[in-house]
């Protein structure tokens, strides 16, 4: 009895059920192969043989998975993971439910399998891709199931241009304006008037704390200024902390990243050459993937990192290394900067204590998604501790709270949950947010909301307008009042091998490699 029915059926069904992509073509020329009446014993043993491989190669190519070339570029980082997490990364592909329903379809087609055709039925369900959306009026599909995306009308850009209404120009001509964009350096000898602290967060988006029903946290009112649009543009902390740290120029392509960049680019150490003392500061070693070489040597912060060792480990890392305390790192450096005098300090600091995987001492789950609420309670509470620290000193301090990417605790049908590959909105459009600490300012009753697509450049617009003209000056210029000469940035996002694209309206559309365009829908 053959099982090839079983197959193309199964894989029929998934697509409608939209769990799985579907290359019509390919599966029809892989069943015909396989339905075929061949005689020979021989013969139909090595189109057995070829056609086996052929069949998984189809499948994994159907399904929503990476492209198996970047799967094997990053072995290296898959070695890392430790056996409970990998345990728990399969439970997220694999279901009970799932693996039921499979010997449930799969017992019941062994005994119809020899007395209904089922070969019929697979070439009929093939056939029905490429014509059901004609029968139903709809556009036909391209050949190997890629969908046609129509033209989106033509937007807005940035700098106020009709942005061009094929994905292809359109991302060629952001990518010209992007090359054109950089902040004005700030007039010569400006001095150094406060202190500036980033707080970078791997693993928090809009779309997370909706998941876990902390979209209104009290924190965030805390803020000055707040981008409800912000993109980070990518969704692994490498490239998003590489294009932070560059962050005065604009967006650049994802293999620029690591191409290096223009000096002015280059954020703290512009700033060193305004008079601040740069510094860097991890809640973890650094080690995975060579984040905290990365950071150095292609993100300006050579030789200025600080070790966070002495501080209490809070949790555990998926590789088992320690991630400290946030609370207790943040408030030992500022107990330390106050040491050092009056030369106000740039810090950059980096916390990991929301990423997937980890693990916390105490807690009855291991799964890491079930961590993920009450370690991002205990997060947002160590800022709130940190805010308040730093407004007991009477320093003036700008903080900039800014995350890498999401942590995709919500997947889809394109990836699982916790699963970054694809840069979705879901996962790049990040909670960052501006507060202004010191004598003479007033904080706000509320945030002043910035309600546009913005990124890197805008949120270094606002920092550098702060510089130029600082806040706690006599006569400065107010806040709201700097927010309108932000230019915004388009939504554009990219992978290694991804890029997704935002046309009209709130459709996102998605390219891989150099395939077709095509819509997220999630």
């Amino acid at each position: 009895m053959s099982y090839w029915g079983f197959y193309f059926l199964g894989k029929v069904a998934l697509y409608y059920r939209g769990l799985l992509g579907f290359h019509w073509l390919l599966n029809l020329l892989l069943a015909l192969a396989v339905f075929w009446p061949v005689r020979s014993p021989r013969l139909r043993l090595v189109r057995q043989s070829l056609a086996v491989p052929a069949a998984a190669a189809l499948l994994y190519h159907d399904s929503h998975l990476p492209a198996l070339g970047r799967v094997l570029s990053q072995t290296h980082v898959l070695a890392a993971f430790s056996l409970q997490y990998m345990g728990e990364l399969l439970g997220r592909v694999f279901s009970w439910r799932l693996v039921a329903g499979f010997v449930l379809a799969l017992g019941l087609y062994a005994l119809l399998a020899r007395r209904v055709r089922f070969a019929t039925f697979a070439l009929l369900g093939i056939v029905s891709v490429p014509l059901l959306p004609v029968l139903l009026a709809q556009a036909p599909p391209l050949p190997f199931g890629v969908r046609q995306v129509a033209a989106a009308p033509a937007a807005t850009g940035a700098g106020g241009a009709a942005a061009p209404a094929d994905p292809d120009a359109r991302l060629k001509a952001f990518y010209g304006s992007e090359a054109r964009r950089h902040l004005e350096p700030s007039p010569a000898g400006s001095p150094a008037a406060f202190d500036i602290i980033v707080l970078h967060v791997c693993s928090l988006s809009w779309d997370d704390m909706e998941f876990v029903g902390m979209r209104e946290h009290p924190l965030l009112g805390r803020f000055d200024a707040l981008f409800t649009q912000f993109n980070t543009a990518a969704s692994y902390s490498g490239p998003a902390a590489l294009r932070l740290l560059r962050g005065t120029c604009g967006q650049a392509t994802h293999h620029a990243l690591y191409e290096g960049a223009d000096p002015a680019c280059y954020v703290f150490p512009t700033l060193e050459q305004l008079g601040w003392r740069t510094q860097g500061l991890l809640n973890h070693d650094g080690q995975f993937d060579g984040f905290g070489k990365a950071v150095q040597s292609q993100g300006g912060l050579a030789g200025k990192l600080e070790s966070p060792e002495g501080t209490p480990v809070h949790m555990r890392s998926f590789d088992g290394s320690p991630i400290y305390a946030d609370q207790a790192v943040l408030s030992r450096w500022w107990q330390r900067r106050q040491q050092l005098g009056g030369q106000p300090v740039a810090l950059y600091y980096n916390t990991v204590s929301l990423h997937d995987g980890n693990v916390v001492p105490g807690m009855k789950s291991r799964s890491s998604l079930d961590t993920y609420k009450p370690r991002l309670t205990q997060l947002l509470a160590d800022f709130d501790k940190f805010l308040t620290e730093l407004e007991a000193s009477g320093r003036p301090v700008v903080v900039v709270l800014l995350p890498e990417h999401g942590a995709a605790l919500r997947g889809d049908k394109f990836q699982i949950s916790g699963m970054r590959e694809i840069p979705n909105p879901r996962i790049t459009l990040v909670p960052a947010a501006l507060k202004i600490i010191g004598p003479g300012h007033t904080a706000a009753a509320r945030p002043l909301v910035i309600d546009k697509p913005a990124s890197y450049l805008d949120l270094n617009g606002l920092l550098a307008s702060l510089v130029r003209d600082n806040p706690f000056a006599t006569g400065a210029q107010a806040l709201g009042e700097r927010l309108p000469a932000l230019q915004g940035t388009d939504f554009v996002a990219e992978n290694d091998d991804v890029v997704m694209v935002r046309g009209s309206g709130d459709q996102y559309l998605m390219r891989t490699g150099k395939g077709a365009w095509v819509p997220y829908e999630p």
